[in-house]
């Protein structure tokens, strides 16, 4: 859960990419940054207001007008933002912070001037039709419920409202029950009239555009509008100082103990930022950093940690997080924390720490260049207070920043008397609920669907034409000597690399459940030729990244160090050193974080679905299960000899580098990897379940979490294309425009989290028809019916023609997104090399889907939908029958 959020046009620049600028007369303040080349646009307006604006017994209403703004206007109808974003291939959200609230579009390019006429109309002439209140009103409870069904959601709630006492940012932004339920109609409205204007508003497009032209549309849009009547409404509350210790406790996890500890710092902008900024890196960031390598790497009191500075508009603090090892006493590790912190604030850090730390942030820099609406946020959340330069200004600093700067803001803010330490500690044994499983009959009870109308009028806008394309994608596909399949594509000028070793180990090739993962993870901790330490030194150096798992390595690096990270993929790969010695740890983190991950129900939910979809197949079970069985280095190295050679695995590597120079690198440290011979073979097919089923566990908790499908196909099925389509009528759409958010969030207001399809999890292995639904338990029972009418009329091919044109139109115009970043493009060439389709099928698929007649998905719908077999799970607070 995110605790915060963060006239002539004048030529600047945000790392080596120029931004343009144009006030308008009514105060309305646009940014323009061209990315030449760049598939996607993003249009992000930001609004200076957040919960902290709200008034006293209000909470909640920012984050409710948020909703209230996609349920139309004169102009664009209930329905139709979604639908017309739908329809030119688009995404459409917004978010809701302390300080500010965001509304984004992005789109393929060319289609991004939508995004203007949306916004500049809803700012203005929004609806609140006391109907639609009442329905977001139950959506939004449902959003705060699932929030709050997890030991952590309450223990950083608790944690707020105890760091501050007065001030509004001790209220949760999606706001406290009972001002939920008192909200009104007027509430909202007079809210939205006071701060939603042009005036103080930002709005930035990033993208693929001629800058002068997108600020010249900007003003077009907005320029006419009105600045409000009277200056905007200001918080006055101030928080008195922390002059204490504050501590408090929750006893109810059921498998972890989790620490926040928070001091009262700065808030955004403010000076000592950069250096708290550097402080929160040298704690948490990698193995070598100081509280990872004290608490979880050497003393082994804790599983994970973590450290952030938080600055919000008008406050800000200072955080560390912590997950206690089972057995260990939580004042342990609070105690290490604050030796930590009190050994920084005497001594500082290292210079070698500092260098470290300055070359993870650079390395960063660079990968947020390619991240559109990543930029777009920083940009216009910096903008919203402050000239935009600060944004950059403030990661200069933080380059810049000495151990003397360190020491000071540790020793100044991170102090006993601002400290609010809160834990949330696992139930005695013996006070735990005892879950009830019981089969139940199969039919849900009868509940009122609405009629879904698939030709709701749109507002009178140009739709651009189906499709898009790529024109820069060339990768290629070369064949080692031993069998190695090198995959590439070069990115120039991104000045970053990503690398992944793939090599099919997995879960499915395992001779005992929970071994493939543990191989993986004893690959972690080192090599024949370096230590666990030396390979941490070699990546956090230089400010990469490192992912190490089952099936292969991955790496992040800056252009320059390609010759290190190709050199070290090989290490670790070809020469896992499997030390006995951490063998037990690494069971006994594996352990600990499935007990943690045992206290979101969700994930409950979610195991107990997919081991009635695949039975005894290993893909129903958690990859971690059995990894504390007595599995013996022995095994863990017949594991790798088996599956760990050149002719089952494949490198893909994609970014800023030279052919030729890949080339050498690949066959200098993988060319003399020895073959097997014997690479892959068939992989066991789970069988269908051949009738229905169903499982309700009773679970006390906020919500039901409710799973609904059925074993689906596997990627490689001829059906792909129209069951992809089919997913986006049934509940893979944007925002509101398939059939079950449309149906149970939009219509009927019975949960904020909806959605499913098939081809999603559709892999080598077949995947799996899933619907998930978070709702309440008096509406459990509705919403099962809802979900499984609407399966069963599109089996029958109840869906019309225009529905599956919408369909296609997106699917061939959205896959670009997939493949806007070098490290998007390397995931996709790993997914195109494990399911054996062609280099250039992105090319391809947006013709063929685009292509697929509507008769064709009515015969996949009704070959591949099952009504009669589907497999339900009811997990939560559920009501007796």
């Amino acid at each position: 859960m995110a605790r915060r959020q963060i006239a002539p046009t004048n030529p600047a620049w945000v790392g080596d990419l120029p931004v343009f600028e144009r006030s308008l007369a009514n105060g309305l303040k646009a940014l323009a940054l061209p990315r030449p080349g760049a598939p996607t646009v993003v249009v992000d307006l930001y609004y200076p207001v957040g919960s902290v604006d709200e008034p006293p017994g209000k909470s909640g209403l920012a984050h409710f007008l948020e909703h209230m703004l996609f349920k139309g206007t004169e102009r664009f109808p209930k329905g139709q933002i979604d639908e017309l974003a739908y329809l030119a291939a688009g995404m459409v959200n917004a978010e809701t912070g302390e300080d500010a609230t965001h509304y984004w579009f992005a789109f393929p390019r060319g289609r991004w001037e939508l995004a203007l006429a949306v916004e500049a109309d809803r700012m203005l002439a929004a609806r609140f039709d006391p109907r639609e209140v009442e329905v977001e009103r139950t959506v939004i409870a449902e959003e705060r419920a699932r929030e709050m069904d997890s030991p952590l959601g309450r223990l950083d709630q608790t944690h707020l409202a105890v760091s501050y006492l007065v001030h509004p940012y001790r209220n949760p932004v999606l706001g406290w029950p009972d001002d939920l339920r008192r909200a009104t109609v007027e509430d909202l409205h007079g809210f939205y009239r006071d701060h939603y204007r042009p005036d103080g508003a930002v709005l930035i497009v990033v993208g693929d555009i001629d800058p002068a032209r997108a600020l010249d549309q900007v003003e077009k849009a907005f320029g006419k509008l009105p600045r409000g009547p009277e200056p905007r409404p200001r918080t006055a509350i101030v928080e008195p100082r922390q002059t204490g210790r504050r501590d408090f406790t929750l006893v109810e996890s059921e498998g972890a103990a989790r620490g926040v500890f928070g001091w009262h710092s700065v808030p955004e902008g403010h000076v000592d930022t950069p250096a708290l900024d550097v402080l929160s890196d040298l704690l948490s960031v990698g193995r070598r950093s100081r509280l990872w390598d004290r608490l979880v790497e050497r003393e082994r009191l804790a599983t994970w940690v973590d450290a952030s500075q938080e600055g919000s508009r008008l406050a800000g603090q200072f955080l560390v997080s912590a997950e206690a090892a089972p057995g260990v006493d939580p004042r342990r590790v609070e105690a290490v924390v604050v030796q930590e912190l009190q050994k920084l604030a005497v001594d500082g850090p290292t210079e070698a720490e500092l260098a470290r730390s300055r070359n993870r942030l650079e390395a960063a820099w660079r990968w947020e260049q390619e991240d559109l609406p990543g930029l777009a946020a920083g940009l216009g959340h910096v903008a919203l207070w402050d000239d935009w330069r600060a944004w950059q200004a403030s990661h200069r600093a933080a380059l810049a920043i000495r151990a003397e700067d360190v020491r000071r803001v540790a020793s100044m803010y991170l102090v006993e008397g601002g400290l609010t330490a809160g834990w949330s500690l696992p139930r005695p044994a013996g006070s735990l609920f005892v879950l009830g499983v019981a089969p139940v009959a199969t039919t849900p009870e009868p509940a009122a669907t609405p009629r879904v109308d698939a030709t709701r009028p749109r507002a009178a806008l140009k739709v651009p034409a189906l499709g898009s394309t790529l024109s820069d994608y060339t990768p290629r596909r070369d064949v080692l000597a031993n069998g190695l399949r090198v995959l590439t594509e070069r990115r120039p000028g991104t000045g970053t690399v990503a690398l992944d070793l793939v090599v099919d180990a997995g879960q499915v090739r395992e001779a005992r459940p929970g071994l493939a993962h543990l191989v993986g993870r004893m690959r972690e901790e080192g090599t024949t030729t370096r230590s666990a330490e030396a390979v941490s030194m070699a990546v956090e150096d230089v400010g990469g990244t490192l992912d190490v798992g089952s099936t292969g390595v991955s790496l992040r690096v800056r252009a320059e160090d390609l010759a290190m990270a190709v050199e070290l993929l090989a290490d670790i790969a070809l020469r896992p050193a499997f030390p006995a010695e951490s063998l037990a740890w690494t069971k006994r983190r594996i352990g600990h974080e499935r007990r943690a991950d045992r206290d979101d129900p969700s994930y409950k939910a979610d195991q107990l679905f997919r081991s009635l979809v695949y039975g005894d197949h290993p893909a129903g079970r958690d990859p971690r299960a059995g990894a504390l069985a007595p599995i013996g280095p022995a095994e863990i190295r017949a594991h790798h000899k088996r599956w760990f050679t050149a002719d089952n695995a494949f490198l893909v590597a994609v970014g800023d580098f030279d052919e030729a120079e890949l080339a050498e690198l690949a066959r200098k440290r993988l060319g003399r990897w020895a073959p097997s011979g014997k690479p892959g073979g068939p992989i066991e097919t789970p069988v269908a379940a051949a009738k229905p089923k169903v499982r309700r566990v009773f679970h006390p908790g906020e919500q039901v979490h409710l799973l609904i499908g059925h074993l689906g196909v596997a990627r490689n099925h001829p059906d792909i294309d129209a069951l992809a389509i089919l997913d986006y009528i049934l509940g893979s759409g944007p925002g509101f425009t398939d059939r079950l958010s449309r149906t149970l969030r939009d219509e009927l207001g019975l949960a904020y989290s909806v959605g499913g399809g098939m081809t999603d999890s559709a892999d080598v292995v077949p995947g799996m028809l899933r619907v998930y639904v978070g709702t309440g338990p008096d509406q459990a029972d509705r919403a099962a019916s809802a979900v499984v009418e609407t399966i069963a009329s599109l089996a029958r091919g109840e869906f019309s023609d225009e529905e599956v044109d919408r369909a296609r139109r997106y699917l061939a115009g959205s896959w670009v997104f997939d493949y806007q970043t070098v490290g998007q493009r390397a995931d996709r060439l790993v997914e195109l090399e494990r399911w054996g389709l062609p280099l250039d099928e992105p090319l391809r698929w947006p013709d063929r889907v685009g292509t697929v007649p509507a008769a064709r998905v009515r015969e996949a719908a009704a070959r591949h939908l099952h009504p009669d077999r589907l497999i339900r799970v009811e997990y939560g607070p559920i009501r007796p029958r």
